[in-house]
């Protein structure tokens, strides 16, 4: 039986930044509400984050993979194989890729990817394994309470969107006081074609349909930050290969 070894690869760019916000056990100075809205009445102490990375009042996840496990800034690949993507002194900037390669060939066999160490409060990533033609999507974050999302105004988000460990810009346009969101992840020469989205608010999540080359899909978030300064998601679709994640933030 042949035998493999695997080789973790990590590309991106890191600077030696001592940015508590990175760490595992939160992010940013607090942050304010996007500009333009008007905030929810600040949550009793007892709203917020489960500690699982779920927040409450929401049947929408703050954390979910579709192959895997995601908890807090943790992903597990299906083959168990650890990642922990917010290391506190440390700032990535970027996409960082972990390569499984083969012994013999060269050949890569499996790639974990995720972005992004600049955003305060969100983490969004893939998984492919080449010998299994699989892929998996997956988002986390520190999810905010559904009682602290904004309920009047409107606001941009903008950020980047990922599919098999290639990124595209994407923009999300959200109206607070309807309660909808519209959101698009550009196409390009590796990421693959576009993807459009639209759906609703509910409590502290987002949810709806999506679109991508024909096919018909839909996609699933959760605002993240103490006043919804970002927020993180995945679009599913019936071939797993055009499935996507995304991070975006609030324009100031």
């Amino acid at each position: 039986m042949q035998q493999h070894r695997r080789v973790l690869i990590l590309s991106a760019l890191v600077s030696a930044a001592l940015l508590s916000a990175c760490g595992g056990g939160g992010g940013g100075d607090g942050g304010s509400a996007p500009q333009g809205v008007t905030p929810a009445p600040v949550p009793d102490t007892n709203a917020g984050n489960t500690g699982n990375g779920a927040a409450e009042n929401t049947d929408i996840p703050a954390s979910k993979a579709t192959l895997g496990a995601v908890s807090a800034y943790t992903y597990v690949t299906p083959d168990g194989r650890s990642y922990v993507m917010r290391n506190a002194g440390v700032s990535v900037s970027g996409v960082t890729n972990f390569v499984s390669q083969d012994a013999v060939t060269g050949a890569t066999v499996e790639k974990t990817s995720y972005c992004c160490g600049k955003m305060s409060y969100t983490n969004f990533g893939t998984w492919i394994s080449m010998r299994e033609d699989k892929h998996a999507v997956f988002y986390t974050g520190e999810g905010t309470p559904a009682n602290a999302v904004p309920t009047q105004g409107s606001a941009t988000y903008t950020g980047s969107g990922m599919r098999a460990g290639e990124i595209s810009p994407a923009t999300f346009q959200v109206d607070f006081a309807a309660k909808t969101i519209s959101g698009n992840i550009a196409s390009g020469d590796k990421f693959g074609s576009e993807i459009a989205m639209q759906g609703q608010i509910l409590n502290g999540g987002i949810k709806g349909a999506a679109q991508t080359g024909g096919q018909e899909g839909t996609f699933i978030g959760h605002f993240n930050g103490p006043s919804a300064q970002e927020l993180g998601g995945i679009a599913q679709f019936a071939d797993a290969k055009l499935d996507a994640s995304f991070g975006a933030t609030a324009n100031p």
